[in-house]
């Protein structure tokens, strides 16, 4: 067994992270040092508890300020609408009650010495009274979202889940991409869920429930947000500034999707329902695969209900909701590689074109139960289950190609035949010109997610608790199915492309050799493959919080807490392969029609895969021998396992600096995490001396043991860490609030580093291996930001960011030799061998500016008064070293996204409602090398619009229609100059018709 010494903390990092919580903890003890102690009438006062509602909605408010200025007294309702306000001296005062798009309460109240006064508050808007029931809903969510994010202590966006209409497949990651900060790239399919926040990669950022880690799948850090519905969530959180009492593992954010509570209900029952079918109209162009099925449905129902339990008063929520859907994708795409060359014109060595067409249908439901045993004491029990399943993916491609590549300098007798211009390649007929014609599938990849979420918060006046325990699961198996991958191959044979006409669709002219429109043509290359793969996460965590508000004259709380989560990864590979021993040519499918061959008239054969295996077998044996070898080999190379456990605490100190004045309108929140992380990863790796290929087929059982059987490796890590942070807001004005945080976070290494792995170099006389001690890459972030807030329903923020990342993981950094003797951790073998590994090093920064505004237009005269609109943009930049040998700016990161915007305009007029949703992304880079330039690869800068249109048929009935990508918009990848396409997808134009609505 092999144990990979982790990399210690140094002396001079541990004095760092001491003096940061040192300092923070006397600026603590200072600010305490510093208050007032508690007035003498405080301790015979009243306290004035109750709940505030929307008149016109029914829904109790979250975040509502109720505030006493004479006082100096100021509280929030929590998430069920309640509020406490506590301390409250004898006597008559005027309490203020504010919510954004409502109308301010001002009223008067009486309290005695020790009393506890009840008082609940309505509030309504002249817009309501107007034009009650068209505009509650999405106004409702819009003010809720800029509440919430008005009243957080740190830097962080909040969005309401129905605030961009009917979205086309009701993903959570329709909603993120459209959020200040986030910058995504869409799948070859044209999903929304890769994302990019503020530079980080997704796989350095976290997804979260209601603060409970989401589960990604497999051994990926990232979660895919196409995954799980919005329809089960009210808000989404963009957490960009880190706090103490929240997890520190984002290096550019961590999202949170926060579930409903129907404590916060006015009526007892709620029902909605939303049926669309997702069509790809005839009218419009598709590949014939998705022709074949052009309607798919989706549906959602939810319920909310409010019981009397146990003698208890509306003290029971329920709330229920079912999703289906049937997300079906069909694109065409394009492929071509050029020369290596920075000169023009380039010649073209291989040109690809492929259909591919996927079904994902998505089943999920959640049941959430919220029980407010007494007024001081609530508990919530949720269980979600989706399942995202994938069982029809199909691709049929088409590549011709040279296989002397983009290196060959043309002469006489090479492939490609000199005299090429920009648009015209000519290939000869020589044994290295190829054409191979691949299906893949149907291949699938189903998740099935569940979790089961518990929580607890109890209020004891100045001492509040908070319990979580959190079980999740993912199980994702992907592969082949009952299908597999084939290739069939024809050589020798000549071809001409010419885009003169049609960069899209160019002529592919035949130019000698054997006819490539005949399948009796082509052979099987390689094997007959059959893919399976299961890869589970699990996470179980679990958390407590303690806060305690000081009996002081100005407002100040400390919390503390602590919090324990361990994951479990794990894989396994049941793959088996089959080579072909038959001499002659395979049938090809004639019903197989490509997008390819319905634009330029050209029928190149295609043979479907699934007609030659079943069930993971060949469908005729006497033409196919199983790959023994391989089949048992997997059993080894594909079971890796890694276990990681985290524990962490914090301490916490959060008020405002005074009562009243300038110090009454400042608050702070600071303090300091540490966290503990411990991995395990295990796994097989192969055996110095493997078995050769005719021992193999002679002994597949015995060559497979002897090769991984006693190779099994165990490594281990750890690393413990501090991450302090502080949060100042100040009130400029009643409307304006400006923001300066300091905070600190980190990103994991990737599983995939911390599982055993080693790369053999017999001549070298190296190993490489992977280091489970790698430590995670670190953030230290500036923020600050001005944010104005007006009436009705608006706010505009203006927000610059700064970001010093450091430890980035450097590859074959030699750690010395391996030692001699049967314990050196690889059973004796490679002993006086130099050893390689990954490290940390490398330092890099990335800073920017976020825009965002929006508005709804209520104060406009007549039929304008409807308009709302909204529109963020967010520029970056980078430069640094980041772990590479030389510093690099953003054109030169990859996959670095520099700009992004987003923009929405809707319009209400009686009963008809419209939206328009704009989505851009700047072009960067996907692909770098500093030494062959022309190679490098960009992806072009790419925009989207979404069109809804809206009718209110009845009370409880709205009919809509949208389109997806009205501009039927492609992506595009260019190598080297822009005027040289690498890959280039069309995903089409969808429309969603569909009726919802409220009971």
């Amino acid at each position: 067994m092999k144990i990979i010494p982790c990399r210690p903390v140094s002396a001079l990092a541990l004095s760092v992270c001491c003096r940061r919580a040192t300092w923070l903890a006397a600026l603590v003890t200072v600010s305490v040092s510093l208050v007032p102690v508690v007035r003498a009438a405080d301790g015979a006062g009243g306290t004035i508890t109750g709940s505030v509602s929307n008149t016109a909605t029914g829904n109790l408010l979250e975040g509502a300020r109720i505030e006493a200025p004479a006082l100096g007294l100021s509280t929030l309702t929590d998430n069920t609408g309640r509020y406490v306000l506590a301390g409250v001296p004898a006597g008559a005062h005027q309490l203020v009650v504010t919510y954004i798009g409502l109308d301010t309460v001002r009223t008067q109240v009486a309290v005695a010495a020790g009393q506890r006064l009840v008082r609940d508050f309505d509030l309504t808007t002249g817009i309501y009274k107007m034009d009650a029931f068209k505009v509650t809903g999405e106004r409702e969510g819009g003010a809720a979202a800029i509440t919430a994010q008005r009243n957080a202590p740190n830097t962080m966006n909040v969005v309401a889940m129905d605030s961009f209409g009917h979205l086309p497949n009701m993903s959570a990651g329709e909603v993120l991409m459209r959020l200040p900060g986030v910058a995504g790239s869409p799948t070859d399919e044209g999903l929304a869920y890769r994302f990019n926040i503020r530079g980080m990669p997704s796989s350095q950022n976290t997804v979260t429930i209601d603060g409970a880690l989401v589960t990604p799948f497999g051994t990926n850090r990232a979660f895919e947000m196409q995954s799980i519905s919005a329809a089960l969530f009210d808000q989404l959180e963009l957490t960009k500034g880190h706090r103490p009492d929240k997890n520190a593992d984002s290096l550019g954010g961590t999202v949170n999707l926060k579930t409903r509570s129907s404590l916060n209900m006015k009526e007892r029952r709620r029902l909605t329902y939303s049926f669309s079918a997702r069509i790809a109209p005839s009218f419009t162009d598709q590949i014939p695969l998705r022709e074949q099925h052009r309607e798919h449905p989706m549906l959602n129902i939810g319920y909310q209900g409010l019981f009397d339990v146990f003698g208890g008063h509306r003290n029971l929520g329920l709330n229920v909701n079912t999703f289906y859907s049937e997300n079906a994708v069909g694109f065409f795409q394009t492929e071509r590689d050029y020369q290596n060359t920075t000169v023009q014109p380039a010649y073209v060595w291989s040109y690809t074109t492929f259909d591919n067409y996927n079904n994902r249908k998505q089943q999920s439901a959640s049941i959430k139960a919220d029980y407010r045993v007494s007024p001081s004491t609530r508990i919530s029990i949720g269980t979600t289950a989706s399942d995202n399943i994938e069982g029809s993916r199909r691709r049929y491609i088409t590549r011709a190609y040279s296989s002397q590549n983009q290196n060959t300098v043309p002469s006489a007798t090479t492939s490609v035949v000199p005299g090429w211009t920009d648009k015209i390649t000519v290939i000869r007929p020589v044994a290295q010109s190829l054409i191979d014609m691949q299906n893949r599938g149907p291949n699938n990849y189903d998740t099935r997610q569940r979790r089961l979420d518990f929580s607890a918060e109890q209020d004891f006046g100045p001492l509040q608790l908070d319990y979580m325990a959190n079980y999740a699961r993912n199980n994702l198996n992907n592969g082949n199915g009952q299908g597999g991958e084939l290739t069939m191959r024809l050589a020798g044979t000549g071809w001409i492309l010419d885009r003169t006409n049609s960069e899209l669709h160019p002529r592919f002219i035949p130019n000698g050799g054997l006819d490539f429109t005949d399948p009796s043509n082509y052979r099987p290359n390689g094997a007959l493959q059959c893919s399976d793969g299961q890869n589970d996460q699990r996470v179980r965590e679990a958390r407590f919080n303690a806060q305690y508000k000081l009996p002081t004259a100005v407002p100040l709380a400390l919390k503390t807490g602590a919090q324990w989560r361990e994951t479990l990864a794990q894989s396994l590979s049941r793959s088996r392969r089959y080579n072909y021993i038959g001499t002659g040519p395979l049938p090809a499918d004639p019903t197989i029609i490509t997008f390819d061959q319905v634009q330029t008239g050209r029928r190149m054969p295609q043979w479907t895969t699934s007609m030659f295996i079943n069930n993971r077998k060949p469908v005729d044996p006497t033409l196919w021998r199983e790959d023994e070898y391989y089949r048992l080999q997997q059993s080894y190379t594909g079971a890796r396992e890694i276990t990681e456990t985290v524990t962490a605490g914090y301490l916490m100190a959060q008020g405002r600096l005074g009562r009243e004045g300038i110090l009454g309108r400042t608050s702070f929140l600071g303090g300091v995490r540490a966290e503990k992380t411990e991995d395990v990863g295990v796994g097989w790796v192969r055996t110095r001396r493997p078995s050769t290929t005719a021992e193999q087929l002679a002994d597949p059982v015995g060559a497979v043991t002897r090769d991984y059987a006693n190779t099994r490796r165990e490594i281990n890590g750890s690393y413990t860490k501090s991450f302090p942070s502080i949060h100042l807001t100040h009130d400029v004005t009643q409307n304006l609030r400006a923001r300066l945080a300091w905070s600190t976070s980190f990103g994991r290494p990737g599983y995939g580093e911390l599982l055993p792995s080693e790369s053999i170099n017999e001549n070298a006389s190296t190993l490489t291996i992977n280091n489970a001690g790698l430590l995670p890459q670190t953030a230290t972030n500036w923020d600050a930001s001005l944010d104005y807030y007006f009436e009705p329903v608006g706010n505009f923020s203006v927000g610059f960011f700064h970001k010093t990342i450091g430890e980035f993981i450097v590859r074959n950094i030699n750690i010395g030799t391996v030692t001699s003797g049967t314990d050196n951790g690889y059973n004796g073998e490679y002993a006086g061998w130099t050893l390689f590994t990954s490290a940390n090093a490398g330092t890099a920064y990335v800073q920017g500016w976020e825009f965002s505004y929006q508005q709804q237009f209520t104060f406009l005269p007549g039929p304008l008064k409807g308009l709302s609109g909204s529109f963020n943009y967010t520029i970056i930049e980078t430069h640094g070293n980041f772990g590479t040998a030389i510093n690099q700016t953003g054109r030169e990161v990859v996959g670095f996204i520099p700009k992004a915007a987003n923009a929405m305009l809707s319009w209400r007029y009686k009963k008809f409602s419209t939206r328009l949703l704009y989505n851009w992304t700047s072009d960067y880079i996907v692909e770098y090398s500093a030494a062959t330039v022309g190679r490098n690869r960009w992806r072009a800068a790419f925009d989207t619009l979404n069109v809804g249109v809206a009718y209110q048929a009845r009370p409880w009935a709205s009919l809509t229609v949208d389109v997806s990508n009205i501009l039927n918009a492609y992506q595009e990848i260019y190598r080297g100059f822009r005027n040289q396409p690498s890959t280039i997808n069309y995903n089409f134009i969808t429309v969603n018709v569909g009726v919802n609505g409220r009971f």
